[in-house]
């Protein structure tokens, strides 16, 4: 018996989907693998941009780091230092959840904007903390008033836009899409500790950061002008600004396989970041490196070494492009982005555990770099991929929220964890952030497992509802869900 249509249009509703974007005509199976629609590859390079300014900026810290500890900030604590880049961790992660919320109202352009604004000023205004750049004369607490907490709120505005506008566009290669998107963060990682060391040698520390700070507003902007929303994508109002359920969804509390998961990927940036923090000091501590170039160095333990610290992490965020990409294409083919995080967390802990503190030269440093900065990229480019995966069907339109609840609830660990790792390192050596990271990486090795059982569960109970359903109602018609922002229906 046909099913009648207002019974059609209440089911169609459930779903929070208008039912003037869908087409009797088309179905899931009609969506083209690329999408038609020259704005959706506007909004990869936005997204780009987006990524090469926000964690693009936190992975070129360790640059930074090196200078303010041996020549502006030489009296500040590693805690302190390590602070600056924490903020700017924190920052650019808590404020998600406010951020997500405004994505699914469709105010991308207000974010873009703050964004380019925020980054622009904190930057300019770093260059203004030092007087003349010479030693000692840098301002501790306005240089994390800068570069710390001003241009750590303008990362927000970029980071959980960057990757739920591409998986909206792009949502039969969301993963592909995601990891191109994320490859930002590995090339600001390379270019702006390269860009950073040349102009303050070049330029003094004030007038090179001047200079950097418009490369920022550059791209920014950039990004903000490409970073165009999928516009037949439902649209949620924000509704009261101070009611909690605007900003939380209780749902998602209550799925088990997204809150574990969200407990791992902030163990992941807890432990990947104290290593990012500390790799150009390490190499120094270690005999791998030096602050400045010695003729003849050869890297061998008592000594002195054949080139520059920084260039060990150029070399970790340059391979966390391949890691970024790899991983896409494998979740992609897999369909299951938590199951590579799992697999990439495990080899990363091993790494952690034995080439950190045992590495017995420069090559093995080298490698060490090379291959965590692979993992990582892996790591740090999956975790909007996987709340896609984890997000129910009927909560798709709530995809921003939940993408900006993980971040905030990922923020704090990527506060303290770097802070910990400092800490540790002050009391039992080097050697300990090692350990830290790798304890890390093992404990979110078994949580993404976990998490991954559990949804796997959900999806069996879920099946077996729908057949028995569907054997009392022979109802058989295929759901088609999504928009028309591709060119057909998604």
């Amino acid at each position: 018996m046909p099913t009648p249509i207002n019974s059609s249009r209440t089911s169609i509703e459930k779903r929070s989907i208008d039912p003037s974007t869908i087409s009797p005509a088309t179905s899931t199976s009609a969506t083209p693998e690329w999408p038609r629609n020259w704005k959706a590859y506007a909004a990869l390079v936005s997204g780009f941009f987006m990524m090469f300014n926000c964690w693009g900026m936190v992975n070129a810290y360790g640059a930074f780091l090196g200078l303010y500890d041996e020549h502006l900030l030489t009296k500040s604590s590693d805690l302190q230092l390590s602070l600056i880049g924490a903020t700017e961790s924190f920052l650019l992660l808590f404020p998600s959840i406010f951020a997500g919320r405004l994505l699914d109202a469709r105010r991308h352009y207000y974010l873009g904007f703050t964004g380019f604004l925020l980054l622009f000023l904190g930057y300019f205004l770093l260059s203004f903390t030092s007087r003349q750049g010479l030693k000692d004369q840098g301002n501790y607490g306005f240089v994390w008033l800068t570069s710390g907490f001003v241009a750590g709120l303008g990362m927000t505005c970029f980071f959980t836009y960057s990757s739920h506008n591409v998986i909206q566009w792009f949502p039969r290669k969301r993963y592909i899409a995601a990891g191109i998107t994320s490859t930002g963060a590995g090339a600001g990682g390379i270019i702006y500790p390269l860009a950073f060391k040349f102009l303050v040698a070049k330029f003094g520390f004030p007038t090179g950061v001047r200079i950097l700070s418009a490369v920022v507003a550059g791209t920014t902007l950039i990004a903000f002008l490409f970073g165009a929303p999928c516009v037949d994508v439902p649209r949620r109002q924000v509704g009261r600004t101070l009611k909690a359920s605007t900003w939380i969804d209780k749902q998602a509390l209550r799925d088990r396989s997204y809150t574990i998961y969200v407990i791992a990927v902030a163990l992941v940036y807890g432990g990947f970041y104290s290593v990012a923090f500390h790799v150009t000091e390490w190499a120094e501590v270690k005999g791998f490196g030096s602050e400045e170039d010695i003729p003849g160095g050869t890297g061998v333990r008592p000594g002195v070494s054949g080139f520059r610290t920084f260039w060990f992490l150029t070399i970790m965020n340059g391979t966390s492009i391949i890691g970024r990409l790899a991983s896409a294409v494998v979740a992609t083919r897999w369909d299951n982005p938590i199951i590579v995080h799992a697999v990439t967390c495990f080899l990363a802990c091993i790494l952690a555990f034995f080439f950190w503190p045992f590495a017995p030269n420069n090559a093995a440093a080298i490698a060490f770099c090379a291959i965590f900065g692979v993992l990582g990229g892996s790591m740090l480019s999956l975790p909007a991929s996987g709340v896609a995966y984890l997000i129910p069907n009927e909560r798709q339109s709530h995809a921003g929220q939940w993408t900006g609840m993980m971040w905030s609830g990922v923020s704090i660990f990527a506060l303290v964890g770097p802070l910990i790792a400092a800490a540790l390192k002050r009391k039992f050596g080097m050697d300990a952030v090692g350990y830290w990271t790798g304890a890390t990486m093992l404990v979110t090795t078994v949580l993404f497992v976990w998490s991954m059982y559990l949804k796997r569960k959900a999806n069996e109970s879920l099946d077996d509802g729908n057949d028995t359903g569907a054997e009392k109602t022979g109802d058989s018609t295929p759901s088609t869900t999504g928009s028309t922002c591709v060119g057909t229906i998604v």
